[in-house]
């Protein structure tokens, strides 16, 4: 074999299969991009008839999803801090689903929308998010069938990707957590409590004229 060609060879840096791609680079600033838009709606959409019955209704379900989002998102890190494509959990909530980080981020991120009691946001940004993050999905997911080519198919052919079939996870071992890790998981849950005093805090500017809005819609 040439000399040279085995130089260069030598020269190109190997990727490790733990390395992300181009599509999970994105993640963050595709949520920047999410947050800003949600932020944007928010402050310049009113809703219509926003305080009959049906909506406050769907106030309390928001809520309720913006903490089960956040409790969701704890008990992801619970499993997953510190190990992450070291080795491939099954157990606990990652056996309701393959990807329960992002169905519960999902669930916070719908939650707020129904706090603001503004349906077509809610629709708009349910389906935007599930656009969004369905190639981050596809791309960690071929990772991880690199990194545990015997054990992931058999991980994929018994549990859903996204939606859950159960809430009932079986679980049966003892885990040990890495603080690091879990304190940072609280600080990004802490970003679902600040977006509901926001909301709160866009409802009640706009009540008393400091907000104007542009337009509005259901």
């Amino acid at each position: 074999m040439n000399p040279t060609a085995l130089e260069s060879t030598a020269e190109k840096p190997r990727k490790k299969p733990t390395d992300k791609g181009k599509v999970e680079k994105l993640r963050k600033p595709i949520s920047f991009l999410m947050a800003s838009i949600l932020i944007f709606l928010l402050v310049f959409v009113q809703p219509r008839e926003a305080d009959t019955l049906l909506k406050d209704i769907l106030k309390l379900v928001g809520l309720f999803l913006v903490f089960a989002g956040a409790l969701g998102r704890i008990l992801c890190t619970v499993y997953i801090g510190g190990r992450k494509n070291r080795e491939l959990c099954q157990s606990g909530i990652y056996s309701m689903c393959r990807n329960p980080l992002y169905f519960f981020s999902f669930l916070g991120f719908v939650g707020i929308c129904l706090v603001s009691k503004n349906l077509t946001l809610t629709a708009a940004a349910a389906v935007l998010f599930l656009i969004l993050y369905r190639a981050v999905i596809r791309s960690e997911e071929k990772k991880l069938q690199g990194i545990f080519p015997e054990e992931f198919p058999i991980y994929e052919r018994n549990v859903p990707r996204f939606w859950p079939r159960s809430f009932a996870f079986k679980d049966n071992q003892t885990l040990q957590v890495s603080t690091k890790v879990f304190i940072s998981s609280l600080s990004e849950v802490l970003w679902f409590l600040m977006a509901l005093i926001a909301v709160e805090g866009i409802q009640i500017l706009r009540a008393h004229g400091v907000i104007h809005h542009f337009f509005s819609w259901y």
